[in-house]
């Protein structure tokens, strides 16, 4: 398939072309914007907490404000998204936790309500709060130096199999579903599957191991654990719970653990977190393509009850070898449906063949 490739389309790999692309107007970055938009809605967080320190009782008040900045936090980077020209071409803060913290001294509430020690919070590679973060007591140079060049090269490599592997394949592909027959769908959604797993998996090492470790030694973060062994996984709910630690335990602590404790059953919480996970999966997708299909927030939802029926069907057996079905098909089957959307929906008036009505 790579020989295949290569012949049909020649060397794609242009590592100058995605410079390129951020360099053509630096005016309209708008990553930038939303990353320091980001920034500047952590500090409300900071100044309300303080204001329910000063403040007994008005725990309903800071749920408000609270509430209020959370919610500007993820409609504001929605509205900078449509506002603004795509940059391709055209065509629980009052918890506490004991933690070893190398020699630094333990903090305790309120000491805990500065900017710093909010910022530490937004760098360091975790989603929890803790009053007193796990570190170490000094950096290894050698260590980063590693996972630095590490970084560099998996990210090039990445880029490189998208424009020789993914993009050829997807303009090849570029035409309403109901004018392709299904032999040739079938051929495009293997053909893609095999580059798409291969970055994929790619991407998680570069993400999960180089890059969250690196920023963990720059910040002397202790708690170095990631990811958990996902590719033993004997079932799609395992696997979710183990490939993304960080998120795993957000979910867990803000979301299935309050509601067991408020009288849901594990199947109900379980199903909750699913579809949590489905709504940012799909606003993570809709929102810079600028439509809403509702392909990822299906797939994601329809995990639990699937799980349940193999289960069922077929015992524990079979759990690994459709998890692993899911992640070579899957993902390429939702980038076919989502480009093909965005096709129609920017080069084509019928959209007669589309599902969901945006």
């Amino acid at each position: 398939m790579s020989l295949e490739n290569f012949f049909r389309y020649g060397l794609l790999f242009d590592p100058v072309k995605i410079i390129s692309v951020f360099l053509k107007d630096p005016y309209k970055w708008p990553a930038v914007y939303l990353i320091a938009a980001s920034v500047l809605f952590a500090l409300p967080a900071v100044f309300i907490e303080r204001y329910l320190r000063k403040v007994r009782g008005s725990e309903s008040v800071g749920l408000v404000l609270q509430s209020v900045n959370l919610f500007l936090l993820v409609t504001f980077p929605a509205v900078m998204v449509y506002r603004m020209q795509a940059i391709t071409p055209d065509p629980s803060a009052h918890q506490s936790r004991r933690n070893e913290r190398g020699q630094s001294k333990q903090i305790m509430y309120p000491m805990n309500l500065k900017v710093k020690d909010l910022y530490y919070f937004l760098l360091a590679p975790t989603l929890c709060y803790q009053l007193n973060f796990p570190r170490q007591k000094n950096c290894r140079q050698g260590y980063i130096i590693r996972r630095f060049i590490e970084m560099i090269f998996l990210f090039h490599l990445m880029l490189g199999l998208i424009q020789q592997w993914i993009v050829p394949n997807i303009h090849k592909s570029m035409k309403p579903i109901n004018e392709i027959e299904s032999t040739l769908l079938t051929e495009y959604i293997l053909k893609l599957a095999v580059p798409n797993h291969f970055i994929w998996m790619i991407f998680f090492y570069w993400y999960f191991h180089s890059c969250l470790n690196c920023l963990a030694e720059l910040l002397r973060f202790g708690d170095r654990q990631f990811y958990l062994d996902w590719w033993n996984a004997d079932s799609i709910l395992q696997f979710w719970s183990r490939w993304n630690i960080p998120a795993h335990k957000w979910l867990d602590r803000h979301v299935y653990r309050p509601l067991l404790h408020h009288g849901y059953d594990k199947w109900q919480a379980r199903m909750t977190v699913f579809l949590l996970s489905a709504c940012f999966c799909e606003y993570l997708i809709a929102i810079p393509l600028k439509m809403f299909r509702f392909w990822m927030f299906f797939a994601m939802a329809a995990q639990v009850p699937l799980a349940c029926l193999m289960k069922r069907l077929f015992g524990d057996n079979f759990g690994n070898i459709f998890m692993w079905t899911s992640l070579v098909l899957g993902p390429p089957l939702m980038m076919l449906l989502y480009f093909h959307d965005y096709y129609i929906q920017h080069h084509r008036k019928d959209s007669s063949w589309r599902l969901f009505f945006f």
